[in-house]
C-alpha cells in the first residue's frame, strides 16, 4: 500500500484498500491493488505495462559441452502466453515419470515448438552412424554440435530421408527426392489406431507424437501398422537413447522393459 501511495500521490486513497487488505493475503491485496490502480489511472497502468513489454529479451548461448543455453525476461502478456501453452504440456505423464518440473518445463518447450509434428531438421550422417556400428562417426545437424548414434536413430524413425551421394572428395554428386519414411495415409492410420502414446500410462495425444519403429526400419523392420507405435517425445528418446524396450504382445499390448533388466544367468568362467 505504501508503495502505492508513493506512485500515485494525490490520486491515492487509502480508505479504498484498507477494507481489501484486511479480507485478503498478501498475495490476493497486490492483485486487487493493482485493480485499483487500473481503475484511478487507465493510462498511467496502460504506459507501464508498455514499459515492461519494451524490457522484453531473449538470449541464445551455445555452452562448452553443446547445449543451448537460454535467458530472458517476457511482459506480463507474453508469459502468460507461453505459460498457457507450457503448462498443459508440463504434466506428468505415463509410468516412470521422474522428471523434476524444471525438466518437464524444458521438454514441453521442445514438444511445442515442434507443433506435434517431425521436426524439420537436417541431420548428415553415413549409413555406418545410422546404423550404430562400431567406429562410425557421429551425425551432424545445423546448429548443434556433432550427435550420437541413437539420437540419429530416433529421428530417423518417423521422417524424410534424402539420399545424397559424395564423392571421394566430399563434392555432392547426387541428390535423391525427399522421401517420406511413414507417409501420410499410413501416418494418419496410425494416430487413428494408436490415439495417443502407447507407453503404458501416458496419454499424450496423438498429434504430440511420433511414429516408432519397433524393429527399426534401418535394419530391416517393415514400415507398416504392424511394426510402429505412437510415442511422445519423452518415450520415444527413453526407447533410443535411454536403452529402454519396447515388446509387443500377442493382444497387441505394449510392455516396457527397463535397461538395467537382463534375462538368463551370468555366464561363468570358461
Amino acid at each position: 500500500m505504501g508503495r502505492t501511495a508513493d506512485q500515485m500521490g494525490k490520486a491515492f486513497d487509502e480508505s479504498k484498500l484498507l477494507p481489501l487488505a484486511k479480507e485478503n493475503s498478501p498475495g490476493k491485496f497486490y492483485y486487487k491493488v493493482l485493480h485499483y490502480k487500473h481503475s484511478v489511472d487507465a493510462g498511467a497502468y496502460n504506459r507501464a505495462q508498455e514499459e515492461l513489454a519494451e524490457e522484453r529479451s531473449l538470449r541464445l548461448s551455445t555452452a562448452e559441452d553443446g547445449c543451448l543455453v537460454i535467458r530472458g525476461v517476457l511482459d506480463p502478456i507474453g508469459g502468460a502466453a507461453v505459460r498457457t501453452a507450457l503448462e498443459p504440456l508440463a504434466q506428468p505423464s505415463g509410468a516412470h515419470d521422474d522428471r523434476t518440473r524444471e525438466q518437464r518445463l524444458a521438454d514441453a518447450l521442445v514438444e511445442r515448438l515442434s507443433g506435434g509434428q517431425p521436426a524439420n531438421l537436417q541431420v548428415t550422417a553415413t549409413i555406418e552412424t545410422l546404423k550404430g556400428l562400431a567406429g562410425a562417426a557421429a551425425g551432424e545437424m545445423e546448429f548443434s554440435f556433432p550427435i550420437s548414434s541413437s539420437s540419429v536413430q530416433r529421428m530417423a524413425c518417423d521422417c524424410s530421408v534424402t539420399r545424397v551421394l559424395l564423392s571421394q572428395e566430399s563434392v555432392t554428386i547426387d541428390v535423391g527426392r525427399s522421401k517420406r519414411v511413414i507417409s501420410g495415409g499410413l501416418n494418419r492410420a496410425l494416430k487413428a489406431r494408436d490415439g495417443h502414446c502407447r507407453w503404458p500410462g501416458c496419454e499424450r495425444s496423438a498429434s504430440m507424437c511420433d511414429g516408432h519403429h519397433l524393429v527399426h526400419w534401418i535394419h530391416g523392420g517393415p514400415t507398416d501398422l504392424d511394426n510402429l507405435v505412437l510415442l511422445c517425445r519423452r518415450h520415444h528418446r527413453m526407447v533410443h537413447e535411454g536403452g529402454w524396450q519396447l515388446i509387443k504382445t500377442s493382444d497387441q499390448q505394449i510392455v516396457t522393459i527397463a535397461p538395467t533388466i537382463t534375462f538368463g544367468l551370468p555366464r561363468g568362467p570358461d
